[in-house]
């Protein structure tokens, strides 16, 4: 397909062919699992290591850092469960986004079933976190707090600087943890400054595969295995390694960063000719923010569910997503797009736009036609 009408990244991204091209052998002729002490074996586990150190030099960090997982979702459970494993947990406090994906949300559920004191911190209709109501949230005895660096659905990026500066004022002692799916690879995360402790990555949102992700550990952190076994990935996460996932995602990293280091001022225009686009119809209300990324737009046609707008849409060729997450049967609108203070009917009418290295400014000579043939369509409803 051609990818300039695939305007889904937030969802997935496109596996870079010369990431495949690298990972490949481990799949055909180096298949040995990383645990065994033939040269098969051992060819794999020094390619994890190899993929370990790339994963550790994009941000930084000693190649120890680097915990290997199954993705975002599992790294985000990993990095709540670990820090809330041992002791008494009846009391214990968690502050999370009010934004957060529902891998940290519904995590933090289950752990305030168990007797963990868990508070949203509110956000601002920017979809930004609210600093003076995190500001009143922060006491000594915190034990944790979760945010994301950038929303999946807004695209808004989260000032990490600042809310690490409060924690280490106001809660020394709290672990700080990052969700940052969205931001790798597109944006500097600014670990060092902002104090953070724990940052969860996912492959296949940076152009590697799906069914791998890292969860980094910035220092020492006295973190307890959630999964026992074989004692794999320092013990943490135990379960054989995926050698194939883990080299593609590291080159992936690598390479999508390069590409994305080179684009930004394409990137920037991108957005703006998007915006431009969508102020340019009186029935389109796409999402401002003055914290924005360039690579992700909300906007709603009024008194349209979003998924009539995807799927006229997606008729034109054009592959979007909903700001919903729908079930079989019944639409239930967005929690991340009702905390910036979205009606529910605002809610469940909005689309999502999210672009990759693979959506270029020549390329909307192409996609506009088409956007703007499915509008004329939308417009008589």
């Amino acid at each position: 397909m051609d990818l300039e009408f695939y305007l889904d990244n937030a969802a997935t991204t496109p596996l870079l062919p010369e990431s495949l091209a690298q990972a490949r052998p481990l799949l055909e002729e180096q298949f040995g699992n990383p645990s065994s002490l033939h040269p098969l074996g051992m060819h794999a586990r020094r390619a994890i290591k190899h993929a370990r150190e790339q994963l550790g030099m994009e941000l930084g960090l000693p190649p120890q850092a680097v915990l290997f997982t199954g993705g975002g979702t599992e790294s985000d459970n990993l990095a709540l469960r670990c820090v809330f494993a041992s002791g008494r947990l009846q009391g214990e406090r968690l502050l999370i986004s009010a934004i957060e994906h529902p891998a940290v949300r519904e995590t933090a559920r289950a752990l305030e079933r168990e007797g963990v004191r868990v508070e949203r911190i509110p956000v601002t209709a920017q979809g930004v976190i609210d600093l003076e109501a995190l500001q009143g949230l922060l006491t000594p005895e915190l034990r944790m707090v979760s945010c994301m660096a950038v929303n999946n659905e807004l695209g808004t990026a989260q000032p990490l600087r600042e809310i690490g500066r409060l924690i280490r004022d106001k809660a020394p002692r709290a672990v700080f943890h990052v969700d940052a799916v969205q931001a790798f690879t597109k944006q500097a995360l600014p670990w060092r400054e902002a104090g953070i402790d724990l940052i969860t990555l996912s492959g296949h949102k940076a152009h590697g595969p799906k069914g791998v992700g890292a969860l980094l550990r910035c220092r020492e952190l006295p973190l307890e295995p959630w999964l026992q076994g074989g004692g794999q990935e320092d013990g943490l996460r135990s379960g054989t390694e995926n050698p194939f996932a883990i080299v593609a995602f590291a080159h992936a990293v690598r390479r999508a960063a390069a590409i994305h280091r080179g684009q930004r001022q394409m990137r920037a225009a991108y957005h703006s000719l998007w915006m431009e686009e969508l102020q340019a119809h009186p029935r389109l209300k796409p999402f401002h923010s003055g914290q924005a990324t360039p690579f992700v737009i909300s906007f709603r046609l009024d008194d349209v569910p979003g998924e009539v707008t995807l799927h006229h849409l997606e008729q034109e060729g054009l592959f979007v997503s909903t700001g919903s997450a729908c079930s079989t049967r019944k639409p239930e609108p967005s929690q991340v797009l009702l905390a910036v203070g979205m009606r529910e009917a605002e809610a469940l009418a909005t689309v999502r736009l999210s672009f990759s290295l693979h959506n270029t400014v020549d390329g909307l000579e192409r996609v506009f036609p088409a956007f703007r043939k499915a509008l004329a369509k939308l417009n008589k409803l």
